[in-house]
This record gives structure tokens, C-alpha cells and sequence, in this order.
């Protein structure tokens, strides 16, 4: 039986999993074996997804697999801008404004053509440099974008 969070417990667990997945070093290379781990936990999970990974505005990966459309990016684009923004996952701040009724637009002023509350965006942390970049994801549902990637995070730090 799954136990289901409250939404602030869903919050909290999110903080935490940005305080503890976090690299030691991250290079172009760290990227191509990250956005490959990602594309192998989708295919575990028969799932398809379109996968990014950005460092200082410099796209290093990116990989749609079958069955994805360009529409994937342009919500790529928009997480990104969320997780670069308040340096935190984009479900997580969606969580937070759900949990307050309101809107990114509302309370930021932050356009929905361009910021888009929904999972799948994850800010990289470097120890000692803090972040560097983002990890998304887009295909699934806001949840499981999210779970997904921190699956695929999890097990390629440990």
C-alpha cells in the first residue's frame, strides 16, 4: 500500500532531496553518462521521455525518445526557467504555490508562455560552487517527471 504525503510533506521531501543529490564535479562528460542513466531508468519503467541537460546555458544532452514532439521542449524551456529562476525543482515550487492557491504569475509576475509550475526540472549543484545547471525531464505526468529523474539521480550518485 502506498502511503500518500500532504502536500507540505511532498514539499519538505523535495528540499531534501535538493540538499542531498548534489555532485562532487560535473563536466560535459558527467552530462552524456547522466542523460543516458535517465533515458535507462525511463526504458526500466517502459516510459518515454524527453530528456536535457543544461550547464550555464550551454545545452550538453539532449535526447527525445520515439514518440515525443518538439512540444516536449518548449515545456523543457519553461521548467528550466522555474528551476534557474528560484534555484529549486520545478514540481517542488509548484507544490509550494498550489499549497498557497496561487500562480507563478500571480505571485511572481513570471509569464506562463515562458514559466511553467509542473515537474521534471531539477537544478545541479556542485559542492562548494552551488548550481551550475539543470537536469529535465518531459513526458509523463507532473509526478512521475519528478520521481523518474530522482530515481535516475539517486542511482547514478551512489
Amino acid at each position: 500500500m502506498t502511503m500518500t504525503l500532504t502536500i507540505q510533506e511532498r514539499i519538505q521531501q523535495m528540499e531534501q532531496e535538493e540538499q542531498e543529490l548534489q555532485f562532487s564535479m560535473f563536466t560535459n562528460d558527467t552530462a552524456l553518462e547522466l542523460g543516458l542513466a535517465v533515458v535507462e531508468e525511463a526504458r526500466k519503467r517502459n516510459k518515454r521521455i524527453t530528456v536535457d541537460i543544461t550547464r550555464g546555458g550551454h545545452r550538453l544532452f539532449l535526447h527525445a525518445m520515439e514518440g515525443m514532439s518538439p512540444e516536449n521542449e518548449d515545456w523543457i524551456r519553461r521548467k528550466n526557467n522555474v528551476a534557474n529562476h528560484f534555484g529549486t525543482s520545478s514540481w517542488r515550487m509548484a507544490c509550494q504555490l498550489q499549497s498557497e492557491g496561487t500562480t507563478m504569475e500571480a505571485k511572481h509576475g513570471l509569464p506562463f508562455v515562458d514559466y511553467v509550475g509542473a515537474g521534471g526540472a531539477f537544478p545541479l549543484h556542485v559542492r562548494g560552487e552551488g548550481q551550475i545547471g539543470t537536469i529535465t525531464v518531459s513526458g509523463l505526468p507532473d509526478q512521475e517527471d519528478h520521481d523518474l529523474l530522482i530515481a535516475a539521480l539517486r542511482r547514478f550518485l551512489t
